[in-house]
């Protein structure tokens, strides 16, 4: 399976992340995250071995969130904030 993104690459949320169950701690659809919030990838997983996970650190929120591919974005090195 090819991967978009590898673990060290700075990336951006898309859109806002929701809680889809699988974040402890809040409510099935709370926020987690706005859009264009930056983070760095942790490391990569699999879902049912079909689709691609993304572990993400969000060092603003100090949070660890997994993400699909069409979440994310890569940040290049001009954007790149605090992370």
């Amino acid at each position: 399976m090819e991967r978009k993104f590898n673990v060290g690459d700075i990336v951006k949320t898309r859109k806002r992340i929701k809680n889809d169950g699988t974040f402890p701690g809040l409510p099935w659809d709370a926020k987690i995250l706005d859009k264009g919030e930056e983070g760095v990838i942790v490391d990569v997983g699999l879902f049912l071995l079909t689709k691609t996970i993304y572990t993400v650190y969000f060092p603003r929120l100090g949070i660890f969130v997994g993400c699909l591919e069409h979440e994310l974005e890569t940040v290049n090195e001009q954007e790149a904030g605090n992370v």
